[in-house]
């Protein structure tokens, strides 16, 4: 399981995915992207289910897009 998430106007990405080395947890990576969607920084981290519901929440509420792994990597030119 992985989903990308973009706050509307925001060139920040924050993608969750499963932690493949401990079963049931999950990680997040945000990437901080440039105008030309360069990535300029980014940080991964320990997540949890909770920041992953606050951020389907946040789609319902129109605060966040889901951004999907070919828009992912067209934006920021990831094979």
């Amino acid at each position: 399981m992985s989903v990308f998430f973009r706050p509307i106007g925001s060139n920040n990405i924050f993608y969750f995915f499963e932690d493949k080395e401990i079963s049931g947890c999950i990680k997040t990576i945000s990437y901080n992207l440039d105008k030309d969607g360069k990535i300029k920084g980014m940080w991964e981290k320990s997540g949890t289910v909770a920041q992953l519901m606050g951020a389907i929440k946040s789609v319902e509420k129109g605060k966040l897009e889901i951004v999907s792994e070919a828009e992912w990597k067209n934006l920021s030119g990831a094979e």
